[in-house]
């Protein structure tokens, strides 16, 4: 069991990514973005994780994402816990932004390893290190290597953990063994998240504290709805019926996500999804675009089937 966790905040239930708005002319709309936020909220989800990758903070300066987090934590209001992305190479940029993420209120921090250049495994670990000590909120691990090309394994997450640097994982891994084999190693105190929607369901079944993915932005209130199945009802069942539901936006999100391809890509759908409800979250900053004209009409279809949206929606075509 990692040291300390008693003291530690525990995230559980569905922590929603929030997708950054833009204008017309590619400025950040800071009214956009906290519209969407109120979106999720209306949905029941337990928490927020904006200006994670699906926030697109690689595409944003410093005081950009910072007045961005700002905003929805003005929006939340203290409703939900906030656990604020922080994806940057610098450690020093990781340690700016985690220390206005507590000021303005966050409850913890969500951090991706060093990206592009990818640090060797000891720098990365000071990298957590050095934030842990600078800023002292509970930092939830990103694994995701598919973006960053380094991976943790369960001994270096329990290693982390005893040293108190980390207190939650999230593993954004087609692995599901990793969820089991951390509840093993690092005990029932230490919260672990299925980061990659694929592997949801096994995770939570297997007793997963809780799911941050694309599918909590695009049908938060599912989502919301198989963690109560599975979670609180311990409803097999219903949980199985409601995933083969929604197993057809899973095969659609991961039909290219490991190809050199990439399209559809998982936030062009993600944020179409929000477009496509009404919501002024505006397209992303280049290069990356939108969906095409028929992967827009399959994730509409999927959304009306799923009594998300209605047929009449009106949807933007792109050529």
């Amino acid at each position: 069991m990692a040291k300390n966790a008693s003291k530690n905040i525990s995230p559980k239930g569905i922590y929603a990514p929030t997708i950054t708005a833009f204008h017309r002319d590619g400025s950040v709309n800071l009214k956009g973005s906290r519209e969407f936020v109120r979106f999720l909220l209306d949905q029941g989800v337990h928490g927020l994780v904006p200006l994670g990758s699906s926030g697109e903070p690689i595409a944003m300066t410093m005081d950009e994402r910072k007045a961005v987090l700002e905003a929805i934590a003005t929006e939340v209001a203290g409703k939900v816990p906030i656990y604020a992305g922080v994806v940057t190479y610098l450690t020093s940029e990781a340690i700016e932004f985690s220390r206005h993420a507590k000021a303005v209120g966050c409850a913890g921090l969500m951090l991706m390893a060093p990206y592009v250049l990818r640090p060797p495994k000891r720098d990365c670990f000071d990298h957590l290190r050095r934030v842990r000590e600078a800023v002292g909120l509970p930092i939830m691990l990103y694994v995701v290597p598919v973006l960053t090309g380094t991976d943790f394994s369960v001994a270096e997450v329990h290693q982390l953990a005893e040293e108190d640097v980390i207190h939650s994982v999230k593993w954004s891994h087609p692995d599901y063994n990793r969820v089991p084999e951390t509840r093993l190693v690092c005990g029932p105190s230490f919260p672990v998240f299925a980061g990659n929607d694929g592997i949801a369901f096994s995770a939570l079944a297997a007793g997963a504290d809780g799911w941050i993915g694309c599918l909590p932005i695009i049908t938060p209130g599912l989502t919301v709805k198989l963690y109560e199945h599975l979670a609180v009802e311990k409803d097999l069942d219903a949980a199985r019926d409601l995933w083969y539901r929604l197993m057809p936006l899973v095969l659609m999100e991961f039909s290219t996500v490991y190809s050199n391809n990439n399209d559809p890509h998982w936030l062009s759908m993600s944020r179409d999804s929000a477009i496509l409800r009404g919501l002024a979250v505006g397209q992303t900053r280049p290069p990356l675009t939108g969906l095409r004209h028929h992967d827009l009409d399959h994730l509409k279809k999927l959304l009306v089937d799923l009594g998300e949206i209605s047929v009449s929606g009106k949807a933007k075509r792109r050529a």
